[in-house]
């Protein structure tokens, strides 16, 4: 009987205590089976929520942010770069014959592709791919700047518009005229000088006003010329690479003027053309020798610089008028090589093609708002031209520039060209520029 009550007992109990675990094990589920109903309607939410923020404009806040005004939206929910279009077209109408290098009377000059945005909390990167029937497709600028290094100073790593005078530092399609002015051109490039490696800058206030100090280390001064062949390379040794520096005074004069002032150097070594040329083996890096056509040399180039601009935007009628008058002036000194020795044992002395001389040349810019998107320019050019045997060039032009939006311009110049001792040349230009993209506005 016992036995028999003892079973009943433990039998109670057993049941009793599935009795309560049953309750604790549906529990269990339907609390798993909420946190997943609640994961997915999240994970919805946030679908939701990051597809309002791509699908909003620039600007406007994203549906159910909760935020109100420009500037309260997702600015990037999915880290994308910005990429943006700019397109450069020029027509000639030149009565005489165009005046382009491809002797166009109507092209596409360039259509610039730029790629940029925020790398991580320590670099930003900046690409620009130049997109041209000439060159095809060109690396314009690819750099890595830096945004969290002490003392205010910053370093870019790459390829970059040189530092040298003012105009250099804007792309050819931002300028206030068609094109370079000859200085830059002839002395420089007539598409901006550019370089490949190290840029360091720092802003500084010792004296009241801003100064900066600019100061590279490239590569090289200029691309490789297909048709020179050296015994060496320009950038054998370190001190074959080009160096920069720059020295940037910027002052207030009152609420509506300013003015900036610069001083700028630029050395390297560069190609220069033989007499003829002579085939002699050139040590390579491997420590071989191999023979090679040889027909230039290297030798050192120096270039000075100074510019000035002067800017007026009146307070009240900012909109409206404004004025601008700009000048640059450039000397450049080449290396005294008249007598080599011959590469050669059995060679006589070379004589240099290229003739060693310095050149100097300048232009003075002047700009003038007349409507609120309406600017009259004019510029005078003045230049020992080292492609005509350093024979004085001069140009005067005048623009007619047009903004009809923020993402577009039109342009109508007049250049009259005379080079020492030819006739004078009549350039009728036009240009056309539009801007797809969140395309960022250039240094000021």
């Amino acid at each position: 009987m016992r036995t028999i009550r003892f079973t009943a007992v433990v039998l109670l109990s057993c049941a009793s205590l599935a009795g309560a675990q049953q309750p604790d094990s549906a529990a269990r589920s339907r609390q798993r089976a909420d946190s997943i109903a609640k994961a997915v309607r999240d994970s919805i939410a946030l679908m939701k929520e990051l597809g309002a923020g791509l699908a909003a404009p620039s600007g406007a806040a994203a549906p159910g942010s909760g935020n109100v005004g420009p500037q309260s939206g997702p600015a990037n929910p999915r880290l994308l770069p910005d990429i943006s279009a700019v397109g450069d077209l020029v027509g000639d109408l030149s009565p005489r014959g165009s005046t382009q290098a491809d002797r166009s009377r109507f092209g596409v000059r360039e259509v610039e592709l730029a790629v940029q945005s925020v790398v991580d909390p320590y670099f930003r990167g900046d690409v620009f791919l130049g997109i041209s029937d000439v060159e095809k497709i060109s690396i314009e600028q690819a750099f890595l700047t830096t945004t969290s290094l002490p003392n205010e100073l910053e370093l870019r790593i790459g390829r970059f518009l040189m530092p040298f005078g003012k105009q250099n530092l804007t792309h050819r399609h931002d300028l206030h005229t068609i094109e370079y002015p000859y200085v830059i051109q002839r002395l420089l490039s007539d598409d901006g000088l550019k370089g490949t490696g190290l840029w360091g800058s720092r802003v500084f206030a010792p004296f009241g006003f801003y100064q900066e100090v600019q100061v590279t280390a490239i590569d090289r001064l200029s691309r490789p010329v297909d048709s020179l062949h050296t015994a060496e390379d320009v950038n054998r040794s370190l001190g074959g690479l080009g160096f920069s520096a720059r020295l940037r005074n910027y002052v207030d004069l009152s609420e509506s003027q300013n003015v900036e002032l610069s001083f700028s150097a630029l050395t390297g070594k560069r190609e220069r053309a033989l007499g003829q040329s002579y085939l002699v083996s050139v040590e390579q890096p491997t420590g071989q020798f191999v023979p090679t056509d040889v027909n230039a040399i290297v030798a050192r180039q120096t270039t000075y610089g100074a510019d000035l601009t002067y800017r007026w935007r009146p307070l009240q009628q900012g909109l409206y008028q404004s004025f601008i008058l700009q000048s640059e002036v450039m000397r450049q000194v080449n290396e005294r090589v008249d007598d080599l020795v011959a590469p050669c044992a059995n060679c006589a002395t070379v004589s240099i093609a290229e003739r060693a001389r310095d050149y100097t040349g300048a232009y003075v810019f002047a700009r003038y708002q007349t409507t609120q998107r309406t600017f009259l320019g004019a510029r005078y050019d003045w230049l020992q031209n080292p492609e005509n045997d350093g024979r004085t060039l001069n140009a005067g032009s005048v623009y007619l520039e047009w903004y009809p939006s923020e993402f577009s311009k039109l342009m109508a110049g007049y250049e009259g060209l005379s080079n020492s001792g030819d006739r004078l040349v009549n350039r009728l230009l036009v240009q056309a520029v539009f801007s797809l993209g969140p395309h960022k506005p250039h240094p000021f």
